[in-house]
């Protein structure tokens, strides 16, 4: 394991939102934010890793997988914009990215998820945290245009993450469900993400694609493999509001674990806020509990599931 300083470069280009009236007045003097593109000078190949079964031994084959992406949101008050890091660009434009029901790494339609219990946070109790976990995990599923099917896999008694083990911290490198939660991490390893990202990324959502083949279907999209969710405890993290919302944060990064991107335009109000038009649990930055789907995030996350598994 290398644990290596990861260069970030920026991009030139910003994912333009549309124009939209803000919910609440605006303050004088706010600035406007976007949520940038960001190219990451860090070069993972791809990497074979084994899939863990459902009675925990390991199942069958390999798989070939590719870090593709990172998505995370940022703290109230930072001033920084939840932002995309790409990690392997080759010139497309192609950064969609949708799960295909017939590439499916555990080989059924229905979507499964893990939460981890061997990295604590500090400031929440391991079953409050698994609680709200599991809160935002139903929210999703009970999106009413939706048929996707959603389960929970057994936890483990130890450490997994191909990420956590890319960046040199102790864990298995197998993958133990399309969509894992997979603990609080020290301050340092939001480091590798941004300059000084341990005192503004709340959480961040790792997107995986196959070896081989991107698009196997040709819809355009490159197929997910897996989703890889870490939170940030450097921060006082709670259940059912106060300090930093855990539901809230796990809402939003589920969300991007089933595929949605950051949505919305954010403002920095003059008392050092966030303000997004519309609001959503999938704008970029945390602006206080959101334990809802609102109207956008709904519409987006029907127009990726709602005709699963047949997409």
């Amino acid at each position: 394991m290398k644990n290596s300083k990861i260069l970030i470069g920026l991009c030139s280009g910003l994912i333009l939102f549309s124009c939209q009236n803000l919910d609440e007045t605006n303050d004088l003097g706010q600035q406007k934010l976007a949520d940038e593109i960001i190219y990451s000078d860090l070069k993972v190949p791809t990497i074979k890793v084994n899939l863990k079964s459902e009675n925990a031994r390991i199942a069958g084959e390999e798989r070939e997988v590719k870090l593709m992406k990172a998505e995370f949101i940022t703290a109230p008050g930072s001033e920084q914009m939840g932002r995309t890091v790409i990690f392997d660009n080759k010139g497309s434009k192609q950064l969609d990215f949708h799960f295909n029901p017939d590439r499916k790494i555990f080989g059924t339609s229905d979507m499964s998820y893990y939460i981890d219990e061997v990295r604590p946070s500090s400031t929440i109790s391991t079953s409050d945290a698994t609680g709200a976990l599991e809160n935002a995990a139903q929210t999703w599923e009970e999106v009413s245009c939706s048929e996707m099917g959603l389960y929970r896999t057994p936890t483990e008694a130890d450490p997994y993450g191909i990420v956590a083990n890319i960046f040199g911290y102790p864990s298995i490198p197998d993958v133990v469900a399309d969509v894992s939660n997979l603990g609080f991490m020290p301050a340092e390893f939001f480091d590798f993400l941004a300059p000084g990202g341990s005192n503004f990324i709340l959480a961040v959502t790792f997107t995986f694609s196959y070896g081989g083949e991107p698009d196997l279907n040709g819809d355009g999209k490159i197929d997910s493999a897996l989703k890889e969710i870490y939170y940030n405890d450097n921060f006082p993290w709670a259940a059912n509001g106060g300090q930093i919302d855990l539901e809230t944060v796990a809402l939003h990064e589920m969300g991007h674990g089933f595929d949605q991107a950051h949505f919305g335009t954010g403002f920095i109000k003059k008392n050092g806020e966030f303000q997004f038009s519309p609001r959503a649990v999938m704008n970029a930055s945390y602006s206080g509990i959101q334990q809802d789907i609102y109207r956008t995030d709904n519409a987006g996350h029907c127009g990726i599931w709602a005709t699963w598994p047949s997409n």
